[in-house]
């Protein structure tokens, strides 16, 4: 299909900084629209990404050829555009630049076929089976760089099965708070972070809402002040009722992360997303190294459609589970939910049913489920 038009402008995050979005238009009217997270922890390893500025003025210069060109899928377009980067870690054209195209590309593709765009993902990630509803790790509660609390932990979530359920249990730590007075002002990614709270006392609060639930933690290592200082894993997990534990050790130390993987990988679900960073090269280290059971996939960290699918589908074929992620500093896009459904992911990780960038992503996964 050949593209016949691109415009590319400014938009805000949701942390108040800019961001690009980029529109694209096939020859036959169906347009695609793609908005670029950022995040407020990131892996070393992530893709670099431009200034909205620069990458505007990428977007323009790339026009004029990418409008001469017939891209049959999005993995030719994201082909072309990594070709032309000519770079690891696409620091010529920047991952959000080509990110930005890449979705946009996907979205309208699938309208021209007129399929939803999860239908299209699932197309092309090969996938032949009904699609499965995935398990959802709502934000309750934040601590660390998200939080004003005295907990390290940076992400303490629900895994509910249901909206409905999250929205519960949400409403009613929301209601617990105000009972004992404390503010129930959200966080960076719209959850509660009550003062003076360490961990354990984060922990009991959300274990006291739970029927049957488990509860999933982003410990977030990477981004400890005092990288020595760690929670205690094991008295953490016999005391409450945590089923995965996402990052419990720093993105470089894979000493600690192959020990703790030997130890708990039967046990919980232990999610690489600082060390891995959705990248194919540094999953398949960690598979050979048995350091988890599940990744974080956040498409923004690798930088374009097709290798977002390829890291999902290494994954699978290694028997491992994928968590598909929002960002810290995320927009209004809701591609992300027809990526988790279409490409077979086992889990969501979009934040609190608050803020509108997450509830987008919430209310497009309800959309696909009518």
């Amino acid at each position: 299909m050949k593209i016949e038009d691109i415009k590319s402008r400014r938009i805000l995050n949701s942390a108040s900084k800019y961001t690009i979005e980029t529109k694209v238009v096939l020859e036959d009217g169906s347009t695609g629209i793609a908005s670029i997270p950022g995040g407020l922890s990131k892996g070393a390893t992530e893709v670099a990404t431009v200034e909205p500025n620069q990458a505007i003025k990428n977007i323009t210069d790339l026009t004029e050829i990418l409008t001469t060109k017939v891209f049959d899928n999005v993995h030719e377009l994201d082909k072309f555009l990594i070709e032309k980067d000519g770079t690891e870690n696409k620091s010529n054209l920047g991952g959000n630049t080509i990110l930005s195209l890449s979705i946009a590309f996907t979205k309208a593709k699938a309208k021209s076929e007129e399929k939803e765009t999860y239908q299209y993902i699932a197309e092309l990630a090969g996938n032949t089976h009904k699609f499965k509803w995935p398990k959802m790790m709502m934000l309750m509660l934040e601590g660390g760089l998200h939080g004003s609390s005295d907990a390290t932990i940076q992400e303490f979530m629900a895994i509910v099965d249901t909206v409905d359920r999250g929205v519960e249990i949400y409403n009613k730590i929301k209601e617990e708070l105000k009972r004992l007075g404390k503010s129930t002002n959200v966080g960076a990614e719209g959850a509660f972070s009550p003062d003076g709270y360490d961990n354990e006392q984060t922990l009991s609060l959300l274990s006291g809402f739970l029927h049957g639930e488990k509860i999933a933690l982003d410990i977030a290592v990477s981004s400890f002040e005092n990288k020595n200082v760690l929670p205690d894993y094991e008295s953490l997990l016999k005391n409450y009722p945590i089923a995965s534990i996402e990052d419990p050790y720093d993105e470089k130390d894979w000493t600690n992360w192959e020990l703790f993987g030997e130890k708990y990988t039967e046990k919980i679900i232990v999610v690489t997303d600082d060390i891995t960073t959705s990248n194919p090269k540094l999953l398949k280290k960690a598979i050979e190294k048995d350091i988890g059971n599940a990744i974080l996939v956040k498409p923004n960290q690798i930088g374009s459609v097709s290798e977002t699918l390829d890291v999902i589908r290494m994954a699978h074929n290694s028997g491992w589970q994928v968590v598909v992620s929002h960002r810290g500093t995320d927009t209004n896009d809701d591609f992300i939910a027809d990526l988790a459904v279409g490409s077979g992911a086992e889990f969501t990780k979009f934040g609190s049913p608050a803020r509108g960038e997450r509830i987008a992503k919430y209310n497009r996964l309800l959309e696909i489920l009518e």
